[in-house]
């Protein structure tokens, strides 16, 4: 169950790489034992069929006389064979099937042969029995960890009385079947190596498809909804999936564009109503000067409506895509006097300072972009550190000039922002402390950060301990940073 567990955390190719080497490594164990199983039969055959024919060739060699007497002249065997074993380390024994030896040539020293088992299997049809000797601890200079017996009829084939038991050390066999496990043991492990390698090669060659995709939908997001998968040139199911992918993201595309045409459709249409209600507000202030109070409310909720609606029309637009990017050279010190010197009435209304600095390279560096929606961008961030800057404070633009990137920060001395929320304040309609009606309505800092990844600008902020060396309880810097052309 662990095993399974971890398996599953694994990624695919892993995976993939242990399933291939579990089902060769398995199959060639298998098929290693299988060899090693049949290989050990055919040797042990071969080396029972050479014992048998020196069994033969001992036999003849031996003479019965008229009273069963033994005579073992001196072996002659032809040059022209050749066995698996010498016939100096061959242990010869001629026994009565009493079990009674009659003869036997060789060093036996205390080894003992086993008879009873074999002679019945002659006695019940065999031409010959075989058996293997593996407790050999008896036998003086012993060339092998095991001999092989052979059982022959010597008198008779039918009704055998005198049987020859002949035992040869199997040093040719254990060399051959050494060999073989030796082969297995260096070649197994080698085997398994290269397909853990192969394995790992050609499942990443597999998988670079899925890569591929995974790699460019990590890149598709709503600005760019038109981008699509690429196909793998083979028609499997991983092509199956790329078409699937872009089939979803078509559907993403259309949804997102009805979506897109909603919004400003609907907030198009509602300013319309609005700028007449407005109009008519106005007309009736002016009718009835001492309905000011309660038509001016009306008239604020109004302007907060025609806000909510510009801002809505304007996240359609930068939704949209680059497609709605009016891309030019500008000059960023220009832009933003232009953009302080309108919110300056504001700055004041609230008693709070704005500075303007520039620092950095002394060569002014353009940047690309769209001059109105970068507008909106530094209004709305400057807007937000006025908000929530306490009166008689000082909001900083520092505008810092770089070789290769222009920095923008707005430093305000607020209460700062709590680490878990940095990244919710870039969310629309997304508020500090809703309760606070005055701060806004949640949109200004999504546009800013809307704007700034439609230009591939970074936008961030940070919370800091001292502002421009004056020491302050907290306070926030908005960092936007953008390349030069």
């Amino acid at each position: 169950m662990a095993l399974v567990t971890y398996l599953k955390t694994l990624s695919l190719r892993a995976r993939l790489t242990a399933l291939f080497v579990l089902i060769f490594g398995t199959t060639s164990v298998v098929f290693s034992f299988m060899i090693y199983y049949f290989l050990n039969d055919s040797l042990l055959q071969d080396f029972d069929d050479a014992l048998y024919n020196y069994a033969i060739d001992v036999a003849q060699t031996i003479e019965i006389g008229p009273k069963n007497d033994l005579l073992f002249p001196p072996l002659h065997v032809d040059e022209g064979k050749i066995f698996p074993f010498s016939s100096g380390t061959a242990l010869i024994m001629v026994r009565h099937k009493s079990g009674e030896i009659l003869i036997q040539t060789g060093r036996f020293g205390n080894l003992k042969f086993p008879y009873k088992n074999q002679i019945n299997k002659i006695l019940k049809g065999d031409d010959s029995s075989y058996s293997t000797l593996t407790k050999v601890e008896g036998l003086p200079e012993a060339e092998a960890d095991e001999y092989r017996l052979v059982t022959f009829p010597l008198d008779s084939v039918t009704a055998p009385t005198l049987f020859l038991q002949i035992a040869v050390p199997m040093t040719t066999f254990a060399k051959q079947l050494d060999r073989l496990k030796l082969i297995a043991s260096v070649g197994l492990p080698t085997m398994l190596l290269l397909a853990i390698f192969l394995g790992f090669y050609f499942s990443a060659r597999a998988l670079n498809p899925v890569k591929e995709i995974i790699a460019k939908t990590k890149n598709i997001d709503a600005s760019n909804l038109k981008e699509r998968v690429p196909l793998p040139a083979s028609r499997d199911d991983i092509r199956e999936l790329a078409e699937t992918q872009n089939q979803m993201l078509e559907r993403i595309e259309k949804a997102f564009s009805s979506q897109e045409k909603f919004v400003a459709d609907a907030s198009h249409q509602i300013m319309t109503p609005l700028t007449i209600l407005r109009g008519e507000l106005e007309s009736k202030l002016r009718q009835r000067p001492e309905e000011k109070e309660f038509i001016g409310s009306l008239l604020q909720e109004v302007e907060k409506l025609t806000r909510i609606s510009q801002d809505m029309l304007l996240l359609a637009r930068i939704d949209a895509g680059t497609e709605s990017l009016h891309s030019e050279k500008l000059n960023i010190d220009e832009l933003l006097i232009d953009v302080i010197g309108r919110l300056q009435k504001i700055a004041f209304s609230r008693n709070i300072s704005l500075k303007f600095d520039i620092e950095g390279d002394e060569t002014r560096h353009e940047i690309l972009g769209d001059e109105d929606l970068l507008s909106n961008l530094f209004s709305n961030l400057i807007e937000n550190a006025i908000k929530y800057s306490p009166s008689q404070q000082v909001v900083t633009v520092r505008l810092t000039w770089g070789p290769v990137e222009t920095k923008v920060e707005i430093i305000d001395q607020g209460s700062g922002i709590p680490e878990e929320k940095k990244e919710m304040i870039f969310q629309r309609f997304s508020r500090l402390n809703p309760s606070d009606g005055r701060k806004g309505f949640g949109l200004g800092l999504a546009i800013a950060q809307k704007i700034a990844q439609l230009h591939h600008f970074d936008l961030s902020v940070q919370n800091h301990p001292e502002a421009l060396g004056r020491k302050v309880q907290s306070g926030s810097i908005f960092k936007l940073v953008m390349k030069n052309i």
